[in-house]
């Protein structure tokens, strides 16, 4: 079973090939303690998170559990399911730092775009957008969050900026569409307990209020963002 996760590390699409077509069960593998970063996680998550999209794209052709979540064991670190990593593929391969080539941002750009078709593949195949990661955090948060930290850091990230709105609202898009519940993450805190901070609602829709404490400023431009998506609503 190791050796599958090994192929998929190397982007050995053929070998994992060969190796499923004569043991279909295997599909449904789970990884094992080594390496620990792969723990719990299923085929198609170490797939995505480490860029194979060919692979990916194989493995729900090939019946992959869509709305697999990450199985628990000793490690008390943060457990996702697999729509959090589709996810993540779509806008961290945004990061893409001030001194890359043409070349290499048009190459991020079109890794993106697949695996934004990618998430559209496992919501239409059944994942359930409204479940969470083990410390609570929802699919919306989770998009809004990685999206944001790439927002924040544009002179890091200045070849994404327009970019990773358009993947954004593309995710938002996605997770509407496949019923994600927009009141309750409207109303519930930013982030999970026991640091849930304010609100989605007090953060990003409300009038701003000095009050609060809140600054404004760092969130400003996802406000406008949100704000302007979701006057649709």
């Amino acid at each position: 079973m190791k050796k599958l996760f090994t192929l998929v590390r190397q982007g050995n699409l053929e070998e994992l090939k060969r190796i499923l077509s004569a043991k279909p069960e295997l599909l449904g593998c789970v990884a094992g303690p080594q390496p620990k970063k792969d723990h719990g996680q299923s085929l198609l998550q170490v797939a995505l998170k480490t860029g194979h999209l060919d692979i990916a794209d194989y493995l729900i052709d090939a019946g992959i559990d869509v709305d697999f979540m990450e199985e628990e064991d000793d490690d008390p670190g943060l457990r996702v399911p697999v729509l959090f990593d589709a996810i993540t593929a779509a806008i961290d391969t945004l990061c893409i730092n001030q001194f890359a080539s043409r070349e290499e941002v048009q190459k991020r750009f079109e890794m993106s775009d697949r695996a934004l078709g990618i998430l559209e593949r496992i919501i239409a195949g059944g994942a359930d957008v409204n479940k969470r990661a083990s410390n609570g955090l929802s699919a919306l948060n989770w998009g809004l969050h990685h999206t944001e930290q790439i927002m924040k850091n544009a002179v890091i990230y200045p070849f994404s900026q327009e970019k990773v709105r358009e993947q954004f609202i593309s995710v938002l898009d996605l997770l509407i569409r496949g019923g994600a519940d927009i009141e309750t993450w409207r109303k519930e805190g930013s982030y999970p307990e026991p640091c849930p901070g304010s609100s989605v609602q007090v953060l990003y829709f409300d009038s701003e209020d000095p009050g609060l404490g809140i600054n404004y400023s760092s969130i400003r431009e996802m406000r406008d963002l949100l704000q302007t998506y979701f006057s649709r609503y």
